[in-house]
């Protein structure tokens, strides 16, 4: 636990400032990590149980979203991560995962257009399934 604490602080004083925002009934809904110059680098928001229920990080130059993992309802496995281009902000890829938040149990991938490109579906051991263009 203490670990988790140091490096959070740490991370904390990188960026400089961290926003809590609240919900009419005083519960927490987001949290802001703003860099240097005030700009969001992620946001976390929580569930009306204030269970995490995404991350998102964003480019500080562009504003553009880079990533998002979005989680169960139990607030720790993750369910989904989908990767964007830190320029446009267009789609690279979304990965989903089985129920451990860990095996990929699909994924899609688009082109540099920012449509989808390729559909995998895996079964447990890792292998592809399936696969469509």
């Amino acid at each position: 636990m203490q670990q988790n604490i140091k490096e959070t602080l740490v991370k904390a004083e990188k960026y400089y400032s961290i926003k809590r925002i609240y919900n009419k009934y005083k519960e927490l809904s987001m949290v802001q990590v703003l860099d240097n110059r005030g700009r969001i680098y992620k946001c976390m928001f929580y569930d009306d149980n204030a269970r995490l229920s995404s991350i998102c990080v964003y480019n500080t130059t562009s504003g553009k979203e880079i990533q998002n993992v979005t989680y169960r309802s139990d607030g720790k496995t993750v369910s989904s991560i989908r990767e964007f281009n830190k320029d446009n902000g267009k789609p690279i890829s979304v990965k989903f995962f089985k129920e451990d938040g860990k095996t990929i149990s699909s994924l899609i991938e688009y082109n540099d257009y920012g449509n989808e490109a390729k559909f995998s579906l895996y079964c447990d051991n890792g292998e592809v399934i399936s696969s469509a263009i």
